[in-house]
């Protein structure tokens, strides 16, 4: 087959290992170009966890996404749990949502606590490479040193 002259713009190796048991890969794409702010990572969710990273911060926004895997975008049936701030603020998402998270808000846990119908959950870092930061130690999405690994296999 010819190449064509925009075939450099398109990726397939998007699949990758998740942080997110009991899932063992997400769809996760990073711009090549360090001058372009943005990374999108889908997880396929299809029953109730606990996410494994603790309350962290990054030096970047982000916006996160819950969209439920069917013909209508309304028919939302699940719920998570999130919490922002310092204070532990906890939220109920359970209808289809966006959310923004300025740089250097903390955020998490996360708990994805019923689900009733499938669902993708969303993250849109605005970075070229993805860092956290927890109790002011800086470590990266590939090195999680600092989230616990009691992954099941």
């Amino acid at each position: 087959m010819a190449k064509g002259k925009y075939d450099y713009l398109f990726t397939t190796e998007i699949i990758h290992e998740t942080t997110y048991p009991p899932f063992k890969n997400m769809i996760l794409h990073t711009l090549d170009n360090k001058d372009i702010n943005f990374q999108i990572r889908f997880t396929h969710v299809s029953v109730p966890f606990d996410g494994l990273e603790p309350p962290h911060s990054h030096d970047f926004d982000q916006v996160m996404f819950w969209v439920p895997c069917t013909d209508d975008l309304t028919a939302y049936d699940a719920e998570t749990e999130l919490y922002l701030g310092e204070e532990g603020e906890k939220h109920i998402i359970d209808k289809t949502t966006a959310l923004y998270i300025p740089a250097g808000l903390i955020h998490c846990p996360i708990r994805h606590t019923r689900v009733g119908t499938p669902f993708f959950f969303v993250n849109c870092p605005m970075t070229p490479e993805y860092s956290l930061m927890v109790d002011g130690k800086q470590g990266g999405v590939y090195d999680l040193k600092l989230i616990p690994q009691d992954k099941p296999e």
